[in-house]
């Protein structure tokens, strides 16, 4: 004889969403475009402010892992091109995290093929970690919802990518080829020893000439200098004076952006450190294109082009230049064969 029985309520309401993962740790990734950003307002959001939210939900500070060697990288660039970004993907793949924060999903990527977004997306899902922003945590793992969390984020990744291409490549890039045809700094990387004056205007109301110019930096100017010197003191013997310069210096200070006056602006990619002082110094790489960088005479140069002569104030000797230029350099200032 047939029997039956009560229907049983789920006890898990299917829509509803998952616990936040804080047994397991997380990740806070960090990652500006451009080195001109390092520092600003959205530094802190990125940093400091997920830490703290972090905390507040329930994570300890020792389960928190803060990846940010990102900075100044284009999010455009492939998880391998990307060092935060490729420890990261190695954490997620381990299974040693269970969510990972970011200011917003563009942190992640700028990817208009959407070929690396959807390849992040895959090892999240596979892994059970979960992405989270201020705004929303993606659950790609929830029973009923993780679909449209794949597809909103993927949603929100090509916003993103599309805003790149069209607006700052698009729109901005015109006002950016425009200030470095004309000589002016348009939010690369400024060039060790110098810095550049963001005063729009002077003292007595008047336009600024030299507004966005390369302005030398004396401390720091005195420096590459003394690189220089020791090159040629060297018998331009490149890796003898790379090592000399690694035991006793001269060594970059520390956050140099800080020491830019009032309306001026410094910064540098330099991360490199001394094996012996753990003072910051050049890479062997970042020694050579120094030596080899032809601002230091006051030139203009994008994309290895000298697109201006005589731009700015040198802040090296042109005769010591050329020695160094000439014995590491393929080709002239021109771009022609260096037969020397």
């Amino acid at each position: 004889m047939a029997r039956y029985t009560r229907p049983v309520k789920e006890s898990v309401d299917p829509y509803k969403a998952a616990p936040l993962p804080v047994d397991r740790p997380a990740a806070v990734y960090y990652r500006q475009s451009t080195e001109a950003q390092i520092g600003n307002i959205s530094t802190t959001l990125q940093t400091v402010d997920l830490i703290e939210h972090l905390l507040k939900l329930g994570w300890i500070r020792e389960n928190i892992y803060m990846i940010d060697m990102d900075a100044g990288i284009s999010g455009s660039k492939t998880i391998e091109e990307r060092q935060g970004m490729s420890m990261l993907y190695d954490l997620i793949e381990n299974n040693t995290i269970g969510l990972v924060a970011a200011q917003d999903v563009d942190r992640f990527f700028r990817d208009l093929t959407m070929i690396q977004t959807n390849i992040f997306l895959d090892a999240c899902r596979r892994n059970n970690v979960q992405v989270m922003t201020p705004h929303m945590v993606y659950d790609f793992n929830h029973p009923t919802m993780g679909a449209y969390y794949l597809k909103l984020f993927r949603d929100d990744a090509q916003r993103a990518a599309d805003f790149l291409e069209y607006h700052i490549k698009g729109r901005l890039r015109k006002s950016w080829d425009y200030l470095i045809q004309q000589g002016k700094w348009a939010g690369r990387t400024i060039a060790l020893g110098y810095m550049v004056d963001m005063r729009r205007t002077l003292a007595d109301g008047s336009p600024n000439p030299d507004w966005r110019c390369y302005q030398p930096y004396e401390p720091i100017a005195d420096i590459v200098r003394k690189y220089f010197q020791m090159y040629i003191d060297h018998g331009f013997n490149f890796k003898q004076t790379w090592e000399t310069i690694e035991r006793q210096g001269p060594f970059i200070l520390e956050d140099i952006q800080k020491l830019a006056p009032d309306g001026f602006r410094m910064n540098t990619s330099m991360r490199n450190r001394s094996r012996v002082t753990g003072q910051i110094m050049p890479s062997q790489s970042g020694l050579g294109h120094l030596f080899v960088n032809a601002v230091y005479i006051g030139h203009w140069v994008q994309r290895k082009v000298l697109i201006k002569w005589y731009n700015h104030e040198p802040i090296v000797d042109e005769d010591i230049f050329m020695r160094a230029f000439k014995s590491l350099s393929s080709t002239t200032l021109r771009g022609e064969p260096n037969e020397k």
